[in-house]
């Protein structure tokens, strides 16, 4: 079948279906929540220099910069997963600035991703029919389509990944054919690191890989050369961070030059500085791993077989056991002599993540669903190895025409599998627009929030204040305990009408109590909490049921928006400052 019109149809149906799922009705309900309103500050900021460019330069209006950041806020720190807000400004440049702009580049690189699994399967495995099936199982995988129509940055980093896997693999198939690939995959490596920084292992096993190329090159009397391309590797992987260090240094320095640039930085966002991408990505590793500052309620001892059961019970655990499976067939093939490196990056690509992430992430820095994405393709193409292997070994006496057909049947059967799962992830839609359409209904849209982020990409920020910042009544307590009742008085003075708020977060403050406590929290809760107004599932950067999160930290999370009247809550205070609701 390989290199056949029919292996070409059938991958041109594959990505046809990984496209539909992925963008299928994805502007109204894509998942919109969490950090992903602080990487569309980030476009908007890209956007509005590109706008006050075109104006400078055709003789418009020389005020667009200074005024976008004094009446709508821009983002100051772009820094952060720098290359995919590019990604995002340049979708924005098709699409303009909206909550779906991020997600369409999510979805448009999970199809990639998609492509990607065949080329790595049949260029691995020399068979199409692997290549095919595991490209067919990651389009319909429920965790992969979930994540491709969010905008989290992870599944675009991991096809980058896998795009520069499928690169490489080309050039240590045929070296001297494919050289100009070497350079290619090791920039895309490098680059993954600008699109998450999480994933900054990633040039290891492509390094092992190339010093593996050493050794066997040294029986030649070439060692001297292979380990040449080794540091050359190692140096074109660090050229995407080293650019985007010196493109936020000049950023940095050309905003600060400017007096009333950074003035209208500092007033527009309530933060004045701007960290390059090296400053901001250490700066954000030290507080991922720090420990919180609040006690949490029974904190649940690390799951190190959390990303298995995801899998097992999100995925399917047939799909799991086949996995499984494959993993045996690759093994014995490897033990019975047949060894080739490529196998071992490949699966590497799942041993790592799901090592690393397994140790590394745990209460509060828990695992997390997204973290699995960058071994996902590996994880279809054993189940897809399992297919084939199973239908080739009980129907040895069979042609292989008929073996064919047989493993495509059996590979579109598992998918079908998944349909009741991606039933469900394509329900799933953010509650933030319906919120604020109902609140403009009301009152207007400004309020108050504890989604800061993304409040303000739809209604701008001088609209929407957060209560743990705004509010705080001292600057050490960052309002983790203490509102300040005045500043609440005038924020409703200035006509903030309303309180939207969401699960989790460690604040104890007196507008958590009044709104029923923070589950974190031990008796945080008031007796007697004011009641919202409004109230909508609003699932918290996962799309998973309750009985498959994080198993004992998520499965009674209140996965909800809820909308309170700010008038209530101030009245509830001015009777009862400490809101100890005695």
């Amino acid at each position: 079948m390989s290199g056949s019109r029919l292996e070409r149809y059938v991958l041109l149906g594959t990505l046809a279906v990984a496209a539909m799922l992925r963008g299928w009705a994805v502007t109204e309900r894509g998942l919109f929540t969490d950090d992903e309103g602080f990487y569309a500050g980030g476009v908007k900021t890209y956007s509005a220099v590109f706008a006050y460019l075109r104006d400078y330069l055709t003789g418009g209006g020389q005020e667009g910069l200074v005024a976008y950041f004094t009446q709508h806020g821009g983002n100051p720190i772009l820094s952060d997963k720098p290359t995919f807000i590019v990604l995002g400004f340049l979708a924005s440049l098709v699409l303009g600035v909206h909550d779906y702009t991020l997600i369409a580049v999510s979805a448009l690189f999970g199809v990639l991703t998609v492509f990607c699994v065949y080329q790595v399967g049949k260029l691995v495995s020399g068979r199409a029919e692997v290549g095919l099936a595991g490209a067919l199982l990651l389009a319909v995988s429920p965790l992969h389509v979930a994540y491709s129509r969010s905008a989290f940055a992870d599944v675009t980093a991991a096809a980058v990944a896998w795009l520069a896997t499928w690169i490489y693999l080309r050039f240590w198939t045929d070296p001297h054919r494919y050289r100009r690939y070497l350079p290619g995959s090791a920039l895309l490596v490098g680059l993954v690191f600008t699109i998450h920084p999480s994933l900054l292992w990633l040039p290891l096993p492509f390094l092992f890989l190339e010093l593996w190329r050493s050794w066997r090159g040294a029986a030649l009397g070439s060692a001297k050369r292979r380990f040449k391309a080794v540091f050359m590797f190692a140096w074109l992987a660090a050229v995407p961070t080293v650019l985007w260090e010196v493109t936020t240094r000049g950023m940095q320095f050309l905003v600060f030059s400017n007096p009333s640039w950074s003035t209208a930085l500092a007033r527009g966002t309530g933060q004045g500085q701007f960290e390059t991408f090296l400053e901001y990505t250490g700066l954000r590793a030290i507080i991922d791993v720090s420990a919180p500052v609040m006690p949490v309620v029974n904190p649940p001892s690390p799951e190190y077989t959390y990303y298995f059961t995801l899998l097992g019970a999100h995925e399917g655990w047939v799909i799991f056991g086949l996995a499984m499976a494959g993993a045996a067939f690759a093994g014995l093939k490897w033990f019975k002599g047949a060894r080739p490196p490529q196998v071992l990056l490949v699966a590497l690509l799942l041993l790592i993540p799901l090592t690393l992430n397994s140790l590394l992430f745990y209460y509060p820095q828990h695992a997390a669903p997204r973290f699995l994405l960058i071994a996902m393709p590996t994880f279809v193409l054993l189940v897809a190895l399992a297919l084939v292997e199973v239908v080739q070994g009980t129907m040895r006496t069979w042609t292989p025409k008929v073996q064919t057909v047989a493993a495509a049947t059996l590979t579109v059967a598992v998918a079908l599998w998944q349909a009741p799962y991606l039933a469900e992830v394509l329900k799933i839609r953010s509650a933030y627009p319906r919120v604020v359409d109902y609140i403009a209904q009301r009152g207007g849209t400004k309020h108050i929030t504890d989604s800061m982020l993304v409040a303000r990409v739809y209604v701008g920020r001088q609209n929407a204040i957060d209560h743990y910042v705004s509010l705080r009544v001292s600057d050490s307590d960052r309002g983790y305990r203490h509102i300040s009742l005045p500043k609440l008085q005038d924020a409703y003075a200035r006509g903030y009408r309303y309180f939207v708020r969401t699960p989790g977060h460690f604040y104890a403050n007196e507008l958590v109590r009044l709104t029923g406590g923070s589950y974190l929290l031990p008796e945080t809760a008031c007796r007697h909490p004011v009641q919202p107004l409004y109230e909508l599932f609003h699932p918290q950067g996962s799309y998973w049921p309750a009985e498959i999160r994080h198993s004992e930290r998520d499965a009674h999370v209140p996965h909800y928006l809820r909308v309170y009247l700010l008038q209530d809550l101030i009245q509830r205070l001015e009777r009862d400052p400490l809101a100890y609701c005695d």
